[in-house]
């Protein structure tokens, strides 16, 4: 830790800080829950490696005070703590969305010996840690995350389209561990390894034409547990596909378009002949006052699912698991919330507002403050935004539904530079 945030920190007022709120609801649960001495701790907060560290040098007096003894773990922590002896174990994630939150969990690691060769804990369950204290100046900044130093866009196109793209998706659909990219247009769905090679192609010409349909190419895909969901705005129903030996196949009809997993899955409905969708059904928290969506999103992350709506009127608004919503200004229709950090840290990665660049940018922002951190010039305009891991372990890639002047599209690639 630096020695201005250390300065920072001890320039707070009398009133406790963010941090010493915090670890005194933490130490007081641990207690609670008969946390026994020595105890180990592990403090995560993905992303934010200054702020783990400032709130075990709060936490750590604490938990001494009430005679727990505290060790600091890494890696797997459970074993370590047991070959170390450590008779508990307190496990805490911190988190930050309009408050400072720990989440985790303690419990005892005594084993058993006298279980035979298999190593037991004892019959006690682990007991659930959960604590928030506001967010003030120190936290702020020790919250900065590690980011990375910019964005890339690879100079050749994954495919290039006579048509324009009407939505984009990516994720594992043959089960390998590594993402496919699903591309719709008002024609087909097409699925492309990560080089571009295109493994397989659907058709849309059996599904019926919708009464009303947009005039620009629209659409949702969304890929859950293997499987593809695919509406067009342009037909009155969907399809959920199977990729199988080289062919997309139909598995059921799609009622509704689908913009996130779960189960059910999240839906939502197309309003008739704009390229605009209105959530619907179970799995939508409150939704924000305002005009009608041109993008709505939903993903899993660590505190549940993240939300993130893309109004038309260049306001996103993104919520994470029931937090607030926040509003991040100057965003275009391609946006998604992304992990290109590979370590649980979502950022927003957004179009601008322009309504017809000759060149867009894409800019990696904040999701609690808009805060800009890296961005890459991209020719055309940006109407879709997809994010996923190619390789079975590390950080996501952006794939772009880039619109091109002559009415045709192209699909790119664009990776942050570590």
């Amino acid at each position: 830790m630096s020695g201005a945030l250390l300065l920072l920190l001890l320039a707070q007022p009398s009133a406790p800080s963010s941090l010493e709120q915090l670890a005194s609801r933490v130490a007081a649960q641990a207690r609670t829950a008969g946390a026994t001495a020595p105890l180990a701790v592990v403090v995560s907060a993905p992303g934010h490696p200054s702020l783990s560290q400032a709130f075990w040098t709060v936490l750590s007096p604490r938990l001494s005070a009430l005679g727990l003894e505290p060790v600091l773990l890494s890696g797997d922590a459970e074993t370590a703590a047991r070959a170390s002896g450590m008779r508990a174990l307190l496990r805490l994630r911190l988190s930050l969305d309009g408050t400072l939150s720990a989440s985790g969990d303690v419990f005892s690691t005594w084993v058993n010996v006298f279980s035979g060769r298999t190593q037991e804990r004892p019959p006690a369950p682990a007991a659930v840690v959960f604590a928030e204290a506001p967010v003030d100046a120190a936290v702020r900044a020790l919250s900065q995350p590690n980011l990375p130093l910019g964005l890339v866009l690879l100079p050749d196109a994954l495919a290039r389209l006579p048509i324009r793209t009407a939505a984009l998706a990516l994720g594992d659909l043959d089960a390998d561990g590594r993402a496919e990219v699903a591309l719709l247009t008002s024609e087909a769905v097409e699925v492309r390894a990560a080089d571009g090679h295109l493994l397989a192609r659907r058709g849309l010409e059996a599904l019926p034409r919708a009464r009303l349909r947009p005039r620009d190419a629209f659409g949702t895909l969304a890929i859950c547990e293997g499987l593809l969901y695919a509406y067009s705005a342009g037909r009155a129903a969907g399809e959920v596909l199977a990729l199988e030996a080289g062919a997309l196949v139909p598995r059921a009809a799609l009622a509704r378009p689908v913009v996130g997993c779960g189960k059910p899955p999240v839906e939502a409905d197309f309003l008739p002949g704009a390229a605009r969708l209105a959530p619907v059904g179970p799995g939508w928290p409150d939704v924000p006052a305002g005009p009608a969506a041109w993008g709505l999103f939903r993903r899993p992350e660590a505190r549940g699912l993240a939300s993130l709506f893309l109004l038309e009127d260049g306001t996103a608004h993104i919520s994470r698991g029931r937090g607030p919503w926040r509003s991040v200004p100057e965003v275009g229709a391609g946006a998604a919330l992304a992990d290109v950090l590979g370590d649980g840290t979502l950022l927003l990665a957004a179009s601008s507002a322009a309504a017809a660049p000759a060149e867009d940018v894409l800019r990696l922002l904040g999701v609690a403050d808009g805060v800009e951190y890296a961005r890459v010039a991209v020719p055309g305009r940006i109407l879709q935004v997809a994010a996923g891991a190619f390789e079975a372990q590390g950080p996501e890639a952006l794939v772009l539904g880039v619109w091109r002047a002559d009415g045709g599209a192209e699909v790119r690639l664009v990776r942050s530079l570590p």
